[in-house]
């Protein structure tokens, strides 16, 4: 089914917009799977804004906007840009678009694709979009569509592209979830909590707070003793030495501040340690940077979590709305009303929304069209 239809569309999407300008001038819109939907969020945001006189920018965290999927092969809706919008892409795909684009700058960063450049619309057209894949290129060309007049920028996030949870990049977030992740709706309402969670995490006490800036401002990961002592690790990244950390944290430490990603492997060997010192009588904080840090799935983290193990942030998302695709390429089709309803009942502080079937709610209550 193709799911980029958004004929009738117009208060559903503006009602989005309202959330995601209220955040900033930069929302990202990120599947957790591939064929969530997401392209199809971005184009009614796109919609909205351009009906507004919004001058938008778009870009992309990685490959975007053409007709079939490179990795799946799949068909995928394109990126529908209005006359006048700005998109920061790589050279390489000027040719493969629908509508004529002017080149206003190029920003010295190169892909895979060729040079990232600033292109503006010279007519409303369709565009493949592949952008930046490192989180300082990405920060950079945010930067560049806002110089060149962009008002609101538009982020595609790819999915697996996890720098784009770093609100260095970007300042909110609409997390697409569906049918892709799991052919159960509550299995679906659950991975989605799960995600939501992790973009949210709040920042840890203000004491360990401190001790985590002093941390991370010297360079390597530490870990936090239970007289408050930062205690540095002597490695440059704790990858393919979790277990070796785990077995050198006392009983009563209060916590491991990680420079880099907090992973699979490092919650499951810390889980361990921390089961084997049930006694303990406070948590035991693990403190990245940003959600774009956590690369940890959601049996690694509820094992941590469920052995006292707290997930903290230096600096946390927003993440404004959820919007859920009902269908995927699998063939599997759930009830768009059940599929709302109960994502919402999962995530009760988020609306949610179905942008092609016009529905949303809170909650767990279906709103009113």
């Amino acid at each position: 089914m193709n799911r980029s239809d958004l004929r009738g569309g117009r208060e559903l999407a503006d009602t989005l917009l309202d959330l995601v300008l209220v955040g900033g001038d930069c929302a990202g819109v990120v599947g957790l799977a591939k064929n969530c939907g997401k392209t199809t969020t971005l184009n009614a945001l796109i919609r909205a804004a351009a009906r507004r006189n919004i001058a938008l920018g778009i870009t992309s965290g990685g490959r975007d906007g053409e007709l079939y999927d490179a990795i799946t092969g799949l068909p995928k809706p394109p990126i529908n840009v209005p006359r006048g919008a700005l998109i920061a892409l790589a050279d390489f795909t000027i040719g493969r678009t629908s509508c004529r684009l002017e080149v206003v700058q190029r920003l010295g960063i190169h892909t895979t694709a060729g040079e990232i450049v600033i292109a503006r619309a010279l007519e409303p057209g369709q565009v493949e979009v592949i952008g930046c894949n490192r989180a300082s290129d990405l920060i950079r060309a945010i930067g560049r569509l806002r110089r060149c007049g962009a008002e609101l920028v538009l982020v595609d996030g790819a999915a697996g592209r996890t720098f784009l949870a770093s609100p260095d990049a970007v300042q909110t977030f609409v997390l697409a979830t569906g049918a892709a992740l799991d052919a159960d709706t509550r299995g679906i309402a659950e991975a989605t909590r799960t995600a939501v969670h992790l973009f949210t995490l709040p920042a840890p006490s203000p004491q360990a707070m401190r001790r985590a800036e002093q941390a991370m401002e010297s360079g390597p990961s530490a870990v936090i003793r239970a007289d408050g002592r930062v205690e540095a690790l002597p490695w440059p990244t704790l990858l393919g030495r979790e277990s070796l950390v785990a077995s050198m944290l006392h009983p009563d430490d209060k916590g491991l501040v990680c420079a880099r990603a907090v992973g699979d492997g490092l919650l499951t060997a810390l889980a361990s340690r921390l089961g084997e010192h049930s006694a303990r009588h406070e948590a035991f904080t693990v403190v990245a940077a940003d959600p774009s840090r956590i690369a940890a799935g959601d049996h690694s983290v509820k094992a941590f979590e469920a052995v006292g193990g707290e997930l903290a942030v230096l600096r946390k998302a927003r993440v404004v709305a959820i919007s859920v695709n009902p269908s995927s390429p699998s063939g599997t089709t759930l009830d768009p009303a059940d599929l709302v309803v109960e994502v919402s009942k999962q995530v009760e502080e988020l609306p949610v929304f179905d942008m092609v079937a016009q529905l949303s709610a809170s909650g767990g209550v279906m709103l009113e069209a």
